[in-house]
């Protein structure tokens, strides 16, 4: 019991959240973890295929 319940709580911090994010190359608008973009973590757009990290 005591694991379900660690897990549950550690799905809900580490990012289910999401947040919409501007790719630098194409402008493409999309929806990426929040979890990457608070660690400024690479991303993927998912229309022209560039690596990015997002900035503020």
């Amino acid at each position: 019991m005591i694991m379900f319940v660690i897990d549950y709580a550690r799905k809900l911090i580490s990012g289910k959240s999401t947040s919409t994010v501007t790719c630098p190359h194409c402008s493409l608008r999309s929806s990426q973890p929040l979890s990457k973009v608070r660690l400024k973590q690479a991303m993927l757009c998912p229309g022209c295929k560039a690596l990015f990290i997002p900035t503020r």
